[in-house]
């Protein structure tokens, strides 16, 4: 799992005015590729990065999300699977 760095906001501050967003990719280069296209979002979105639908799941045991943004086209655990858990 990748995390997009936020500064120096607390999480409270974070959880109250920032969206979630949860990308999920089987390839850490299309990840990589999304983290520096967002990166001037990182002021308005709280990001998150799992590399597969695993990942993905262990991340949505430690908090909500507000979107998940996933790949379809995974092996072991497809995009539509994942959105349906």
């Amino acid at each position: 799992i990748i995390k997009l760095s936020l500064g120096s906001l607390s999480s409270g501050e974070r959880n109250m005015n920032r969206k979630r967003i949860l990308f999920v990719d089987d390839e850490a280069a299309v990840l990589e590729g999304l983290k520096n296209l967002l990166r001037k979002e990182r002021r308005r979105w709280d990001m998150v990065f799992a590399i597969g639908a695993h990942a993905a799941l262990a991340e949505l045991e430690k908090a909500p999300v507000d979107v998940v943004v996933s790949d379809m086209r995974m092996p072991g655990m497809d995009g539509a699977a994942l959105l349906a858990k």
